[in-house]
């Protein structure tokens, strides 16, 4: 991740291995600031400060984004053990990544070091009725050089038959008892959680002189899971949810003499998703008629294939000591290459033959002779960072983006496209009085262009899907303003090592995107006019008495104010959000390490807007949850054991839901697992 004065977090290898985490999201849970939740579809979601939205937070895989062009969403809860650390940036980061790095940037780096690595795990859940719930995953990465070539390589297997809980109410609880589809005291349906993923990565780097080096890597991501509870918020078990990711990059580095070093880089991607989802169980009747009886369930399929191309020149620049000036610029094109969406039922609920284009989607291929469903975007920035004297050093950054956006008419019909400039600035302030303390005040602004989705989508309106949104072409790009005020404090001691860090922020957006639910029914997503305001503070320490023995500590408090509504609804949450993590590592003698850590929270993890909020409020319960795990040290210098248990107690975790009229019981989450690792190097 590139340098730049920030409220960031790290977490290496070997802290990930000591927080007992299996995936990417079991490690940004216990960061401060950062909240995982699960939607109804399955999708891990990820809120920074109080608000969650897919396409405000940026995922990088090696510095190559995964965040889909269309939706926003990021393939990005991977297995950790080829990993070599996870960065996390907290606030806006668009002056240095662009659009996107709106509420923060989270860049997953895979391990590259010398050598072989494997690893293999397996367990699981409690034994279920009808299956085992277990899970099976292995990995392998190694690195080797000859001469002046190195070669890399990586790959995860991910096999899960999840944990499954019972719903006991929803939306169509009425009409599957009245259809003796089940039991009167059975619930309405359970929790699916299949998951297969397989996570491919290789790459060679070259030595062309002592100090030229060509990089080229490639990448191929493929998930096929079921739904975890449906598409919207009633059950449907004959869901199935495909994912493929191919990522390509080429970087060639060069000193062009001793003050200036040059970077080039090109890089695709191509991401196709395939998302079937039941709405209606096996048998489901609409009506008393032939076609109104669905032996199959009610279906409905959306394909969708995306493509980027984008290339990048940047410098470093010496100027003179304790002076280092960036400079670069970056052209990307996005298109949308396949769209379509198909259900077997009508707009008045009867059957189809097949899944068939219903009437009223549009064809976002088409609009505008196709230009909508394309986005050109051509970008400039600098950055300078000035150590003006020994304990002060200051920054000062600024990117400019002309994107390409759809351009709309008084009826909001497409026309064309038009160009909407953004100017990003980023300035930062780090004083050291002390060879200890280090002060830091931050200033930065971000932007966010609506994703395609939010721009062009049209979805039928039927009974069975109120409440969903739809495109608006009239949307404007959204723009944040953050004030950090932050502080670390470094004492050493012997073998030990005290780190305390805290910050205080507040962010003001403007014209924010947001789903807001004015009807009950389908309608599309607005700007808020008069925003939102989001502050709080956050603080972590660490103590680290030897290599063995840690313990940390980190907590977070904040609100969001939607600036819109009258001031007793002004709130986005009941209480104020409010996150508290901490873990213990300590060794049993020699060869054994016992690691804890706990997460305790009371949030809620949706910043979407209803109407339905006057008769029902989000009210997700205070939640408390207890990793443990038991771990050897190298046997041999080759091989490790642990053993995890995740959710100790079993808690009742509960995520929200978009109609919590639909579903009052709020999505159940994985309960207590446990799982047995073993690691081999050489």
């Amino acid at each position: 991740m590139k340098k730049v004065p920030a409220i960031a977090a790290s977490f290496g290898r070997e802290q990930i291995r000591a927080l007992g985490a299996r995936t990417v999201a079991d490690v940004l849970d216990v960061m401060p600031g950062l909240t995982i939740s699960r939607d109804v579809q399955g999708f891990h979601r990820v809120a920074i400060r109080g608000l969650r939205n897919d396409a405000k937070v940026l995922f990088l895989l090696n510095g190559q984004r995964l965040n889909n062009f269309f939706d926003g969403k990021a393939l990005m809860n991977l297995p950790v053990e080829n990993l070599e650390r996870i960065e996390v940036i907290r606030g806006p980061g668009s002056a240095l990544y662009g659009a996107g790095a709106f509420l923060g940037v989270v860049n997953i780096v895979t391990q590259r070091a010398e050598g072989f690595r494997a690893s293999v795990s397996g367990g699981g859940f409690p034994k279920l009725e009808d299956r085992l719930a277990t899970t099976f995953d292995g990995h392998v990465s190694g690195a080797h050089s000859f001469g002046r070539l190195k070669l890399f390589a990586d790959a995860d297997l991910w096999h899960q038959v999840g944990d499954s809980a019972p719903i006991e109410t929803d939306a169509l609880s009425a009409d599957t008892l009245a259809q003796k589809l089940r039991e009167p005291l059975d619930p309405s349906g359970t929790t699916q959680d299949d998951r297969f993923l397989l996570n491919l990565g290789l790459g060679f780097g070259y030595e062309l002189s002592s100090d030229s080096h060509l990089q080229v890597s490639a990448r191929l991501l493929s998930e096929e899971r079921s739904a975890l509870v449906g598409l919207f918020d009633t059950v449907g078990p004959g869901s199935r949810l495909g994912w493929q990711v191919f990522l390509g990059d080429i970087t060639y580095e060069r000193p062009l003499n001793d003050r200036v070093r040059l970077r080039a880089r090109l890089h695709g991607e191509q991401q196709s998703t395939d998302r079937l989802f039941q709405i209606g169980p096996d048998g489901f009747r609409t009506g008393p008629d032939d076609n109104q009886l669905f032996a199959d369930g009610m279906l409905e399929q959306t394909r969708v294939t995306v493509r980027s191309l984008g290339a990048s020149v940047d410098s470093d620049v010496s100027l003179f000591e304790g002076n280092r000036l960036s400079l670069g610029a970056a052209a990307e094109l996005q298109m949308l290459g396949a769209y379509s969406y198909e259900t077997n039922y009508t707009l008045d609920s009867r059957r189809r033959p097949s899944l068939t284009t219903p009437e009223g989607v549009v064809d976002m291929l088409k609009l505008a002779d196709g230009s909508a469903a394309r986005r050109l975007t051509f970008s400039a920035f600098a950055q300078d960072q000035w150590t003006v004297v020994e304990p002060l050093t200051l920054t000062f950054g600024v990117r400019v983006d002309a994107t390409q956006l759809p351009s709309v008419n008084d009826t909001n019909a497409i026309t064309g496209t038009q160009w909407v400039p953004s100017v990003n600035p980023r300035v930062g302030l780090v004083f050291s009085p002390t060879d200890s303390l280090v002060l830091k005040l931050l200033y930065g602004r971000a932007f966010r262009p609506p994703t395609i989705q939010e721009l062009l989508e049209t979805i039928p309106n039927t009974y069975y899907n109120q409440g969903r949104f739809e495109g608006n072409p009239a949307l404007r790009p959204a723009v944040v303003n953050t004030l950090e005020a932050g502080a670390d404090l470094i004492q050493v001691s012997g073998e030990s090592r005290v780190r305390i860090r805290a910050n205080a922020f507040l962010e003001s957006f403007s014209n924010p995107i947001a789903a807001v639910d004015t009807s009950g029914n389908i309608v599309p997503v607005r700007n808020r006019e008069l925003g939102v305001l989001v502050y709080g503070v956050e603080g972590e320490a660490r103590l680290e008495a030897s290599k063995r023995a840690t313990t940390w500590v980190n907590a977070s408090l904040f609100r969001a104010e939607d600036q819109e509504v009258p001031a007793n609804h002004r709130y986005l949450t009941d209480i104020p959000q409010a996150r508290f993590n901490a873990g213990v590592s300590m060794p049993i003698g020699d060869f054994i390490n016992f690691d804890i850590v706990v997460r305790a929270g009371a949030e809620r993890r949706n910043n979407t807007r209803s109407v339905l909020e006057l008769i029902r409020r989000y009210k997700i319960p205070a939640y408390g949850l207890i990793t443990a795990q038991v771990r050897t040290e190298p046997i041999g210098d080759h091989f490790e054991l642990a053993v995890v248990v995740q959710n100790v107690f079993a808690s009742d975790l509960r995520d929200d839901v978009p109609r919590p009229d639909r579903m009052p019981g709020l999505v159940p989450r994985e309960g207590v697992s446990a799982f047995l690792t073993l690691r081999a190097r050489n």
